[in-house]
């Protein structure tokens, strides 16, 4: 090993315990911050809906073969309700490199070229398009399920062009930025240093599709993971990963919205 890289190595000292805190800490922030905004603007989410019922509402019920409900809340609250988890999100992956590491950039392949928009682009498309349909069609031959149901029940509500913006804004926008710096960032690299790459890339996979609460879309979401932490060890920075995760979800909502 060179000198430059046995002084990186010693200087790395985050790893999965980062990421576990990173997990418990986003979502901690993420009802923290959505129950304080509620409570600012005078909504009341409900006794009986509670925390689950809307920030996990759509997972959880699956999970738990519960009925879902839904308490009515402006949709303005759904972003909101990310905030929290997405600031958690940034905020242990700069904690970490920066403090832990030897900076976001070097760690985590916080970078961008010019060329990472149309590949990324094409490869989330794709994703969505063709990888999607090909891991839940052989199963809708023989069961009667709707895979976009929850993301449905949302973009339903948006009846207004604001709305759509708001959707948008952080389906399109917050999502494929915070994620991918959290999970293709530290997630991927803190299971590679402990187990190397492809536990690397199937459990930060894992993990990314099981933190969203969505049991009927966790193939998907795990497939998408792979796509995009195969993306990661291909070009050596999130930038190709990101605009990806652009892709895939902006398929998934102009889809939804132009149905609804």
């Amino acid at each position: 090993m060179a000198a430059a890289e046995r002084t990186r190595a010693r200087e790395i000292r985050w790893g999965l315990p980062d990421v576990f805190i990173g997990v418990v800490v986003s979502w901690v922030a993420a009802v923290v911050v959505f129950f304080v905004v509620l409570a600012a603007v005078g909504l009341d989410a409900g006794g009986e809906t509670g925390t689950g019922s809307y920030v996990g509402r759509y997972g959880l019920s699956d999970a738990m073969s519960q009925e879902r409900s839904d308490p009515g809340l402006p949709l303005w609250t759904l972003p909101v309700g990310q905030i929290g988890l997405w600031g958690g999100f940034a905020l242990t992956a700069l904690v970490a490199g920066t403090l832990r590491g030897t900076g976001v950039r070097r760690d985590f392949g916080l970078s961008f070229r010019a060329s990472d928009a149309p590949i990324g682009l094409l490869v989330g498309v794709f994703a969505q398009i063709a990888v999607v349909w090909l891991i839940y069609a052989p199963f809708q031959q023989f069961f009667d399920f709707d895979v976009s149901e929850a993301a449905r029940e949302i973009t339903d509500r948006a009846a207004t062009g604001g709305d759509i913006a708001l959707v948008m804004l952080g389906v399109v926008v917050g999502a494929p930025i915070f994620e991918e710096l959290f999970f293709r960032g530290l997630v991927l690299r803190a299971f590679e240093r402990k187990w190397g790459a492809v536990v690397g890339v199937l459990a930060s996979s894992a993990l990314f599709g099981a933190v969203h609460l969505q049991l009927l879309q966790f193939p998907a979401l795990m497939a998408f993971g792979i796509i995009a932490a195969v993306l990661v060890r291909r070009y050596k920075r999130l930038g190709p990963a990101i605009w990806a995760h652009v892709g895939f979800n902006l398929v998934a909502v102009i889809n939804l919205i132009w149905l609804a």
